[in-house]
């Protein structure tokens, strides 16, 4: 369940964290995303929520962004309530990401946003809001993963390589776990990622990107970074699709 909480830009506290005034005392918030323009006592909106990883639980609060006082919740308690959010570390692979999530999905309604968006978290919330059953954020950061945990959404990965280390320094910023596709069509692929034992965090699902390359009238290709990025679209759109059959389940 998430708390937002209201208060006023203080200062920030170090790289990547700010300090917000409150009500109740004062907070330490994570930054993931650019200022847009905020200065110190400008009224802000921050998310906390109750994660758990493994046996432990982690507490995480985010800056939202800019948020004046009075106006209700963003979003309810649940936030994306479990929205697949693909990111995508290299921009170029969006339209095949976009095609296994539309084919995968049957034609979800997709959101689309940038990792540098000004108050990105407001920005996730606002897109459910809208009608998104699946998110698209193009040139996204491992720091992001805690973002949309945060807000209670299923962050899905497609990694920018299959390089230990490469895949290493992109996960190092993130603390909670996310989904992460293997494309079963590149065999190289398990070999490397095995030794950094991200199962340890995160769940590593097999995933066949065929149908995103079918959609996209493209030839699979043997570049890991559009591969992942398919099997990443086939993914969400299949998580999306499996929302939507819950929801008509559970609805009154």
């Amino acid at each position: 369940m998430i708390a937002y909480v209201r208060g006023r830009l203080d200062a920030v506290a170090h790289a990547g964290e700010v300090r917000i005034d409150t009500d109740g005392g004062p907070i330490v918030a994570r930054t993931y995303a650019p200022a847009a323009g905020l200065a110190k006592g400008d009224e802000v909106i921050a998310a906390s929520a109750t994660i758990a990883v493994g046996i432990e639980d982690h507490v995480l609060t985010a800056l939202l962004g800019p948020w004046a006082h009075g106006r209700p919740d963003p979003a309810g308690a649940l936030g994306l309530a479990s929205t697949p959010v693909v990111l995508l570390p290299v921009a170029t692979t969006a339209d095949v990401a976009l095609a296994g999530a539309v084919r995968a999905g049957r034609a979800p309604s997709i959101g689309r946003l940038e990792g540098a968006t000004p108050a990105l978290g407001l920005a996730l919330l606002a897109a459910t809001a809208a009608g998104a059953e699946v998110i698209v954020i193009t040139e996204a950061e491992g720091r992001h993963i805690d973002l949309v945990r945060t807000v209670g959404g299923r962050a899905v990965v497609a990694l920018p390589s299959y390089d230990a280390r490469t895949v290493a320094a992109w996960v190092e910023g993130a603390e909670l776990g996310a989904d992460i596709p293997i494309p079963t069509t590149d065999r190289d692929a398990a070999t490397p990622l095995a030794s950094l034992g991200l199962e340890a965090r995160h769940l590593l699902v097999q995933v066949d990107p065929t149908p995103a390359f079918d959609a996209a009238g493209a030839e699979p290709s043997d570049d890991f970074a559009v591969s992942t990025a398919a099997a990443a679209g086939v993914l969400a759109g299949r998580i999306a699709a499996g929302n939507r059959r819950w929801r008509a389940d559970t609805a009154p």
